[in-house]
């Protein structure tokens, strides 16, 4: 009886050791979407943390044409530009650096602002 109890504890402790020795699994990074709509972003306004993936999303139906582009960041930060959209397509950046960033839409800078605060 004392044999077979060390057997199992013997299987736990093992058992124990290889879930200790597993590589942690990589927290996923937090993902945002805006609606890239017509004449406007939404949110326009929003607070993410560090190393959050913003992800601009173009209608699927459709609309005028627009783009985002990094009119202002952070310093350091290098701007960033999408291409022109119109419809169902998705443009994703990955913010890391602390700070604000101005998005605008370069075909409608008047009517078309974002900003990210990012903490």
């Amino acid at each position: 009886m004392r044999k077979a109890r060390n057997i199992v504890l013997a299987v736990l402790a093992a058992g124990g050791l290889a879930l200790a020795i597993q590589p942690a699994q990589a927290a996923k990074p937090k993902k945002k979407t805006v609606k890239v709509e017509d004449y406007f972003f939404t949110p326009a306004k929003m607070t993410v943390k560090r190393n959050t993936v913003v992800v601009w999303k173009w209608p699927a139906g459709g609309g005028d044409s627009h783009d985002v582009y990094m009119k202002k960041g952070p310093k350091g930060v290098k701007r960033f530009r999408s291409e022109i959209f119109t419809a169902g397509v998705t443009y994703r950046k990955k913010l890391t650096k602390r700070g604000t960033y101005r998005i605008i839409c370069t075909l409608h800078e008047d009517t078309m602002k974002q900003t990210i605060r990012v903490k």
